[in-house]
């Protein structure tokens, strides 16, 4: 009986086993390679929400906060995006006087209408009468990419995500290993600071905030073309991970596993005492 019990308890394990794996394989070469006081090349050209070409030259005239995400990313990419947009909802600078946002995406296959409706969320998320010249949602080429990620020292890696389920795994969606970071630069490109994601919100939905203080003071910092020196926070790696559809299809699937392996194991121990008891009854016949 006790055999019994641990193979059933085995397989139920194994059918509730939902792990990603990609996150045991981490490249040691993906993170931020930090590079204060080099310039972006401004010269690249990347496509805005509308598909229309535009230089960096002619967006990166101000302090300007850079972010580089991908668009279908659910995981700490929008929560980067949030926490920045409602920060900045609270600062004293005028948006499109005193800074600028420019959000790139790394994914050569996102697109100028993915990028549009993410800047319409993104500018509501604020609360302010934000000006739309103010926050740049861009996407490019392959060479385009390379080049900006190559001179902030970002660097990021495709990867798919698999469930487990019983004794196969599938593939459920594919997203980017990647750092979650601000970039701060001068007018003229200059990278003047990096300011990291917090390590708590790892593998939480929790909402990130910024210091508007610390917000306010990079900007100010990038307007002077002041280089911040200083000990930097733990890179915060931003992993793919599953759509909320497919979160609640595993959350529903553990959960009716988690009953069906109760209810079975909670029989076989009532067999085992109802048998017991017959013998014992038996026994003093």
């Amino acid at each position: 009986m006790k055999r019994i019990v641990l193979m059933i308890t085995l397989v139920g394990f194994s059918l509730l086993g939902t792990a990603a794996t990609h996150q045991a394989d981490v490249a040691d070469n993906i993170g931020i390679v930090e590079k204060r006081g080099q310039r972006v090349p401004l010269d690249l050209t990347f496509s805005d929400e509308n598909g229309k070409p535009v230089k960096l030259s002619n967006i990166v005239t101000k302090p300007t906060i850079l972010t580089l995400v991908y668009y279908s990313c659910n995981n700490i990419c929008p929560q980067m995006l949030g926490g920045l947009a409602t920060t900045i909802g609270s600062i004293k600078l005028t948006p499109g006087k005193d800074y600028a946002i420019v959000t790139i995406s790394f994914d050569e296959d996102d697109t100028p209408a993915i990028a549009r409706d993410k800047k319409v969320n993104y500018i509501k998320a604020t609360g302010l009468a934000f000006p739309e010249v103010a926050w740049h949602f861009l996407t490019g080429n392959r060479e385009s990419i390379g080049r900006l990620t190559e001179a902030v020292g970002f660097s990021f890696r495709k990867t798919e995500v698999t469930r487990s389920v019983g004794f196969g795994s599938r593939k459920v969606s594919s997203g980017f290993i990647h750092p979650s970071v601000l970039i701060f630069l001068a007018p003229d490109g200059k990278i003047t600071k990096y300011l990291y994601v917090d390590q708590p919100h790892y593998g939480t939905l929790a909402p990130i905030a910024f210091s508007p203080v610390e917000i306010t003071m990079a900007l100010m910092d990038a307007s002077r073309g002041k280089v911040w020196i200083g000990s930097r926070n733990p890179i915060l790696l931003c992993f793919p991970n599953l759509s909320e559809q497919e979160a609640r299809f595993y959350t529903i699937l553990a959960t009716v596993g988690a009953a069906t392996l109760f209810c079975i194991v909670a029989f076989f121990i009532y067999l085992r005492k109802t048998s017991r008891a017959a013998t014992s009854k038996l026994n003093e016949k």
